[in-house]
């Protein structure tokens, strides 16, 4: 690789992280900034969120936080983390000619059935429940599908299972601890 391409390639990589920084933790510090929520317990469930995904939403409202607030943490922080995680796998795919050749290996064979193609897709939303937006994102790229259709069938999976951890994590501090959940 040359020293361009070197140049080249760190350049995509620095702006996919930075998107990926920007949405997963920059725009949920804005709710921070505008209406006076609590900074520290909002660092830790988004780096909770890195970590443990929508099973970060019993520490958000334990510390307090409101559920629509830590709805929109947690949203901010997959959609950062994925896109993030697809930017960079997409520059890697584009630069590395081993790379490049499997991926068209591994495309060619989920675009030969017909059945993988029509609804491999849908594939991302048990993936995302089960496993999370760690393979979800790279999953995607392997096949090649678009990126928005790709997030969007990820955050398929990805809302029901935040809502229902949030409304059971309501529900059982509710019921053990009344005053802890704010509404």
């Amino acid at each position: 690789m040359e020293f361009r391409d070197r140049y080249l390639f760190l350049h995509h990589i620095v702006e996919a992280m930075a998107l990926g920084a920007l949405i997963a933790i920059v725009l949920p510090l804005l709710p921070v900034l505008f209406f006076g929520y609590p900074l520290m317990p909002a660092l830790a469930l988004i780096g909770t969120g890195f970590l443990l995904e929508y099973g970060a939403a019993p520490v958000g409202i334990a510390f307090g936080l409101t559920p629509l607030f830590v709805f929109w943490v947690l949203m901010c922080t997959e959609i950062g983390i994925f896109l993030g995680l697809f930017g960079i796998f997409d520059t890697i795919g584009h630069t590395w000619p081993l790379v490049t050749r499997f991926l068209e290996k591994t495309r060619h064979l989920v675009h030969r059935s017909t059945l993988a193609e029509r609804y491999g897709i849908l594939g991302l939303i048990p993936c995302e429940i089960i496993i999370g937006v760690y393979a979800n994102a790279p999953v995607s790229w392997m096949a090649g599908w678009h990126r928005y259709r790709s997030l969007a069938f990820t955050m398929a999976g990805y809302i029901p299972a935040l809502v229902l951890t949030i409304l059971a994590t309501i529900g059982l501090l509710g019921m053990y601890f009344p005053r802890l959940v704010p509404l």
